[in-house]
This record gives C-alpha cells, structure tokens and sequence, in this order.
C-alpha cells in the first residue's frame, strides 16, 4: 500500500527565522536571501521514505483488520436480526428491516472514515516529526550561506532557482555520515603493552 506519494510537497515553508550565526561576509553576499530543500530526496537518501512507508502499512493492515472484524459483527448482527423475523414477516417489520440495515451501513462508513483520517494524522505526524529533524540542520546551513528562509523545493511553488541556494544534497550528505555506524576498534590496537600471549 503505497501512501507516501509525495512527502513533502504540499508543505512548502520549513522556517522563515533571522539567523544570526552566519558571518558579516557570508550575510553580505545573499542578506535575507531564500534556501531550497528537497524532502523527497533527503528522505530517500536516508532510507526514511520506506520507513514511513513501512509504518503506514503496518497501521493500515492493523486497521484493516478491525474494520473487517466490525463488518463482520455488523453482518451477524443483521442476519440474526432477519432470522427473528421469521420466514413471513409483516410489512411494518420489514421496513424495519430495511431502516437497520441502512444504520448498520451508516455506521460501517462511519468507521471507514475514522479509519482513513486516523491514517491521514499518522502520516503527518510521521511527516512532521521528519521536518523537525532536518529543520536545525537546513537552517544551518543555509545560515551559512547567508540565507535566512528555508523553503520546501516544489514545482508547484518554486519556478526556476539558482542552484547554489539548493542545500538538499549538502544536507544529505550531513545527515547521512551522522546515521552512518562507527567503525568497530581494531582489537590488536586495544591490547595492554607489553602483552606478548
């Protein structure tokens, strides 16, 4: 179940904060000037796109599940409802009949839609928890480029930008060597002196 189309580029502003970490000569060459990031590669480079995908499906399959066990209730609960009417019901009874099936469909949906939306929130939060890990990273280095606002790279949004203000891959790459695994001490080294067993 692909959920992730497209990460980020609906939200188009990370943050718009003036930084004062930069340097007088680094602000003097691009003062307030714009950053660009793109998400969708940051998150694929970092391998967190098929994480949240992964998430996602696993909260979808768990709520999948639930929705077939109430569907499966519902329909018990109108078929026993129809066996107590016997083979000959009234009109009057079948109307009812009819008026606890449409209820019973009603609240089905119901629980269709808490489902979908309850998806909807995991999503941005998984989204949202993602942007906040990159936010101090971007602004950052954007500070260091002597840029103040930071904007989610979109077609939607952005037209045409100079690539010198496009901080995705060094971004990456930061993050990327912090997830990388330590090197493992070299066991030869880590012998006491003198050690001649």
């Amino acid at each position: 179940m692909k959920i992730i189309y497209s990460l980020f580029a609906v939200v188009t502003l990370v943050a718009m904060v003036g930084c004062d970490s930069g340097t007088p000569q680094t602000k003097a060459k691009a003062p307030g000037g714009v950053a660009l990031i793109d998400l969708d590669i940051v998150a694929k480079r970092l391998g967190r796109d098929t994480e949240i995908d992964a998430e996602l499906k696993t909260a979808g399959d768990d709520l999948g599940a639930k929705l077939a066990t109430a569907q499966k209730d519902l329909q018990e609960e109108f078929l026993q409802l129809k066996q107590s009417l016997g083979e000959k019901p009234t009109s009057k009874q079948n109307q009812q009949l009819a008026d606890r099936g449409r209820e019973l469909n009603e609240k089905f949906q119901q629980a269709e839609q808490s489902a979908r939306q309850e998806i909807a929130s995991q999503r941005t939060d998984l989204i949202v928890r993602f942007r906040e890990e990159i936010r101090p990273i971007a602004l950052r280095i954007a500070a260091e480029r002597g840029l103040t606002t930071v904007l989610v790279k979109s077609d939607i949004v952005v037209l045409a930008n100079d690539p010198s203000v496009d901080i995705t891959d060094t971004v990456a790459a930061e993050l990327v060597g912090q997830t990388k695994p330590a090197p493992s001490p070299d066991p030869a080294s880590e012998s006491p002196a003198g050690d001649s067993n």
